[in-house]
Formats: structure tokens, C-alpha cells, sequence
């Protein structure tokens, strides 16, 4: 979402020739590296996208918001920040939500209501929430930290034609998962450019809760990539939400006033 990049990919591919070498279940470092080279390929350094969020119900009109961003790394690359901001329809207009990741700290999470002139703070038990409404949760957005999690490579299956590796995560510290909603995260991560195509998300008591899948995978420079259309389902009520981006570009540049809490008003 320049920033020097880590050595990622080759390390994740000796993750990979290690879990062919032992292939009934390979734990951390292999597993923790995969999903660090995974995370490290959706992160730009400056971008700017539009999107349709695509809100479905079993038996009910599709409802469709436009939507506008902007994202990029901020503190030397120790914090990723993205302003997505509603166009339309015009009853939800301005509508805005920040989030910014942080890797050595907690995350932060606004919002900005028009209605009521307010910009909102959030708490981390707000990464739960339905973010804009949909089936998709503030955390969601924001994204899981890779060392909040622990890691364990499961297997090798082929999801929509591309091979993946599947990991399991589990949260490493009590209250995560009730700040998250998540005990549990299934990730099954393509070789060929380390974007999660599947992910699954278990809630408190084990539940199945969510299903992510995502599609039209798209290389933006040698190491980076983005999934143009992302589909959330929830497995209980069948609802389902999508995000089709139809510009998304890291040719950019985006200045930090363009992801603070003082843009959202904007």
C-alpha cells in the first residue's frame, strides 16, 4: 500500500520446498513467513482506487455503493493507512472510514458520519463491526497482523485452478479473539503471487462464520498484487458482499493529510 521490501518471496518459496520435505503438518518459521510475504504483497506504498461495494440478501434487491480511496504507508513503512469514502448512492454520501494498521502498536479506526458532522473513534472491540454495512468487519479492512496470530501450514490444494498453500491462524494472546470475533482463520495463499485466493473465518465457539474468496488477481509491479473483485459470504444468513474495484492504481502519490482523521470530513 519507496519503502525497502524484505527478501519475502524468496523466502517464502524456501518455506514451501520445506513443507514439500515434511509434509503432514510444517509449523513457524515456514507458515509465519509465507503469511509475511503474503501480507508484504498487498501492502503500497502510495494508491488510489474506485470501488463498487455490492450488498446481496437471499431474496432481496442488490444494494450498490460507489466508492473512492486512497491508501499508503505511513512511519517508515510500520503503518499502512486507507480512506475509503462513499460517493453514492446520495442518501449515504460522504460517508468515510479510516483505518490504519500498525504493527508495533494498536490500530486506529475512524469514521465520519455526515449526518451527524461527526468524525468517531473506534475501539479495538469495534474491529467486529460491520464495516459500511456489510459482510465484511472494520478488521477485515484493516487487516490481521501476521505476528498476532500463530501460524501452521496445513496442506496443498488447488483452489479455482491455482495452487495454494492452506494455513491455520490462531490467535497468540487471549482477547484477540473476541476483539476480532475471530478464534480462527483458514488462508489458502496462491504460489504465483501470494494473494490469499480463499479465507475463512471461525467464529468464538468454531464456528464456520465467513467465507472470503477472491478473483482477477492483478500484478501491479514485480512483487505487488491486488484482487480487483473480493466476495465475502456469511455462512449463517447467506448475505453476501462484494467488492469490485474498478480502478486501482500504485503509480501514485497520496499525501499523508489524504489518510488522516482531518480528510474524512472532506
Amino acid at each position: 500500500m519507496g519503502i525497502a521490501q524484505p527478501p519475502t518471496r524468496r523466502a517464502a518459496a524456501a518455506g514451501l520446498l520445506a513443507l514439500t520435505a515434511h509434509p503432514a503438518r510444517a509449523k513457524a518459521p515456514q507458515a509465519d513467513i509465507l503469511m509475511t510475504a503474503s501480507y508484504e504483497t498487498g501492502r503500497f506504498a502510495h494508491a488510489r482506487f474506485s470501488a463498487k461495494l455490492v450488498l446481496a440478501t437471499r431474496g432481496g434487491a442488490d444494494r450498490v455503493r460507489q466508492l473512492r480511496g486512497a491508501g499508503k504507508l505511513l512511519e517508515k513503512g510500520a503503518a499502512s493507512a486507507r480512506l475509503m469514502r462513499i460517493e453514492g448512492p446520495a442518501d449515504m454520501r460522504g460517508v468515510a472510514t479510516l483505518t490504519v494498521e500498525r504493527q508495533a502498536a494498536a490500530d486506529d479506526l475512524w469514521i465520519y458520519l455526515p449526518s451527524l458532522r461527526r468524525v468517531r473513534r473506534l475501539v479495538s472491540s469495534n474491529r467486529r463491526d460491520p464495516w459500511m454495512g456489510s459482510e465484511f468487519s472494520f478488521g477485515d479492512i484493516v487487516g490481521h497482523e501476521v505476528a498476532a496470530w500463530r501460524h501452521a501450514i496445513l496442506r496443498r490444494e488447488r483452489i479455482a485452478g491455482a495452487a495454494c498453500t492452506l494455513v491455520e491462524s490462531l490467535p497468540v494472546r487471549p482477547g484477540l479473539a473476541s476483539e476480532t470475533g475471530y478464534s480462527r482463520r483458514l488462508s489458502w495463499i496462491r504460489d504465483a503471487d501470494l494473494v490469499p485466493a480463499r479465507a475463512q473465518f471461525f467464529d468464538l465457539a468454531g464456528g464456520l462464520l465467513k467465507t472470503m474468496t477472491a478473483a482477477e488477481v492483478r500484478t501491479l509491479a514485480p512483487g505487488k498484487a491486488q484482487a480487483l473483485q473480493i466476495t465475502m459470504r456469511n455462512e449463517r444468513s447467506g448475505a453476501v458482499s462484494r467488492l469490485d474495484f474498478a480502478d486501482f492504481r500504485i503509480d501514485v502519490t497520496v499525501a499523508d493529510s489524504e489518510v488522516a482523521p482531518g480528510a474524512l470530513k472532506s
